[in-house]
């Protein structure tokens, strides 16, 4: 039997993540957003009461000191902090998500090394970065052509017991702010780019490690992207997670839950475009009565609300299906729907509150023109929509 009801749990962590969407986030991020310097945009305060509730060690199991919950779970935070702020769920969220990246990749001794130290930080600072796309472009580092030239351009050459790092990586994730960046690297580069990259953990206080622009983007300002610079960084062996050449083979086995972050995300950000622009007409009177009593207002009002509901509960399906592949009737290895349905659904959704609004929805007094450039993020965020569809195909 399907039940989408949720335990006293699950209630009692919603709750606690809306209060603190609603007390620390929302106050502050409208002079966070109007921040013309994006490398001192970075709402340290916030992320740090955050880190401090758990939110960005919820998948990491109880034996290191995590949270030992679910994507459900995780889904049910990220689209209240969303609900607060895209750009402060993001930073989060992709922090969270490598955490369990690592809780699923990771060797005992690793375990113990590297997600411990990210529970236990009193600091409430351990953010985790992912470092994967590249100038060449997100979409050619997963390459699935056996032409070796072709894919991921950062290459990680072995030397003993080291291995020397060197290359380039861009648009990355809590970039400059993140203590622990994994890195995919070519390990082999006479063998297709699926056969022949590694992923390796390194600190961010490792030499030939620096920090390069951070990108001025139209929205989710409050998530940091910059250039990552590889200049013969060398790391042990034992950073290395999983098996030489290995990296797709974990990517495949780990990554599935990312797309249920941006879903969620998408999910709260249109939510909170939604509520306002409900808000809204209730208030706004034309001829002598609310905007919503006119059938073309409520018909756009009744179709955001359906696309939202719509889309949590694919969302909460795919969570379920990841996590018990032996009930899903094959539904976990379509986990991309989770994203690529939210990220259009939301760009949909934001643009009608704007419309509902008028004139005062394009105006920086209202908050639904930042929901709009923030939404905009989401189908292009974690490889964009239209690569993910062509591997949903090959899927189907």
């Amino acid at each position: 039997m399907v039940d989408f009801s949720l335990t006293e749990e699950q209630k009692a962590l919603r709750r606690l993540a809306h209060d603190f969407a609603r007390n620390e986030i929302r106050p502050y991020i409208r002079e966070i957003d109007r921040n013309p310097d994006p490398s001192r945009n970075f709402p340290w305060d916030i992320i740090k009461k955050g880190l401090e509730l758990g939110f960005g060690s919820l998948l990491v199991p109880e034996k290191y000191g995590g949270g030992g919950m679910g994507l459900i779970e995780s889904a049910i935070v990220i689209e209240e902090l969303a609900w607060g702020d895209a750009g402060i769920a993001g930073g989060i969220g992709t922090s969270s998500s490598l955490g369990l990246v690592l809780s699923l990749a990771c060797n005992e001794e690793q375990k113990e090394k590297w997600l411990r130290p990210i529970c236990e930080d009193n600091t409430h600072t351990y953010l985790l970065a992912g470092c994967y796309t590249e100038p060449v472009g997100g979409s050619e580092i997963l390459c699935p052509l056996d032409d070796p030239s072709m894919g991921v351009r950062t290459v990680a050459v072995r030397d003993g017991d080291m291995y020397v790092i060197n290359g380039q990586k861009c648009f990355t994730t809590n970039g400059g702010v993140a203590k622990l960046y994994l890195c995919l690297a070519r390990t082999d580069t006479t063998k297709p780019n699926s056969e022949g990259c590694s992923l390796f953990l390194v600190p961010a206080d490792t030499q030939g490690l620096t920090i390069g622009k951070t990108e001025d983007k139209m929205g989710v300002r409050a998530t940091l992207n910059s250039e990552v610079f590889f200049d013969n960084v060398c790391i042990p062996v034992e950073n290395r997670l999983g098996e030489e050449n290995g990296a797709f083979q974990i990517v495949e086995k780990t990554f599935s839950g990312g797309g249920t972050i941006v879903g969620a995300a998408a999910i709260g950000l249109a939510r909170a475009a939604y509520e306002t622009a409900l808000t809204y007409s209730k208030e706004r009177q034309i001829w002598g009565q609310p905007i919503r009593n006119y059938e073309l207002i409520a018909d756009k009002l009744a179709e955001m609300r359906m696309k939202i509901e719509a889309s949590r509960a694919l969302v909460w399906k795919i969570c379920w299906a990841i996590e018990k592949p032996e009930a899903s009737g094959g539904l976990y290895q379509l986990p991309a729907m989770a994203k690529v349905f939210p990220a259009k659904m939301v760009k949909e959704v934001t643009t009608e509150a704007m419309q509902i609004m008028g004139a005062y929805g394009y105006m920086k007094d209202y908050e639904v023109e930042k929901y709009v450039r923030d939404a905009l993020s989401m189908s292009i965020e974690d490889t964009t929509n239209e690569v993910l569809k062509i591997f949903l195909a090959e899927e189907l």
